[in-house]
């Protein structure tokens, strides 16, 4: 442990925090997102992660006022896509694997990856999509996910 524990200002973190665990007691409104900087949009949607029910009538209305599902950002579509397969939203799943079809990044690919692994509906479509796309991917995200199907 460090001798001194630094005191930072955790205002910014505090409110996306806040505006996180609101809407995980389906408390929305179209002005939720007005005074956030894009970083906190993502670390709200992130934290909705913490939260483990997480119903899917609140995903609806989530994105029906904030529209996260067509965000241009990619760091909000994967929390998005995230929090949503953790609430096994099923309407979520194309757009998923879309995502990361469309782009390789391991830091998006693997997580989304090992959560449709954990949706038994859903695991062997993961599979089809990680073999038909597998060449795609960079080796290093390639064999760590065929080590996550592995295990799976």
């Amino acid at each position: 442990m460090p001798p001194v524990i630094p005191d930072y200002d955790k205002t910014l973190v505090t409110k996306s925090e806040g505006v996180a665990e609101a809407w995980s007691k389906n408390d929305i409104h179209p002005d939720d997102l007005k005074n956030l900087t894009p970083q906190q949009v993502i670390a709200a949607v992130s934290n909705l992660l913490k939260y483990k029910d997480v119903s899917i009538d609140t995903i609806k209305k989530l994105n029906d006022v904030h529209n996260f599902e067509n965000s241009k950002n990619s760091e909000i579509i994967f929390a998005w896509c995230r929090v949503c397969i953790q609430a096994r939203y099923e309407g979520i799943v194309e757009k998923a694997l879309n995502f990361v079809t469309s782009q390789g990044r391991m830091k998006f690919v693997r997580p989304i990856y090992r959560d449709l692994l954990g949706w038994k509906e859903f695991k062997q479509r993961a599979v089809d999509t990680f073999r038909k796309n597998e060449k795609f991917y960079h080796n290093i995200c390639r064999t760590m996910v065929e080590k996550d199907i592995a295990e799976s």
